[in-house]
């Protein structure tokens, strides 16, 4: 594989948030050769979290509906999905860095 299909693999497994968040860089981690398989191995931990965050932010709204202390759930709840967002965005810069930079 030549160096610009590398980049573009190694940046569409990052750009994956958008269409495949978990399938494309799971199945290109185990295709590809280093460096783009590690890059895809980012790319599906960066994917990963978000989802563990919104699933936090998720549960903690369900049990502040029991009776619980209403604004520190809300507060958990709005911050796991701010840092939800802050890594959808951080795929994105490093999608486009692969692609800026001339080495993987």
């Amino acid at each position: 594989m030549s160096n610009t299909s590398e980049k573009g693999l190694a940046s569409i497994c990052y750009f994956s948030t958008f269409f495949a968040p978990i399938l494309l860089p799971l199945v290109v981690w185990i295709v590809a050769h280093k460096p783009v398989s590690t890059h895809a191995k980012k790319a599906l931990i960066y994917h990963i979290v978000p989802w563990l965050l919104i699933g936090t932010s998720v549960s903690f709204f369900i049990i502040s509906l029991s009776g619980s202390t209403l604004i520190f759930h809300l507060m958990v709840a709005i911050l796991t999905g701010l840092a939800s967002v802050y890594f959808y965005i951080y795929n994105l810069y490093c999608g486009v860095k692969v692609l800026l930079y001339n080495e993987l």
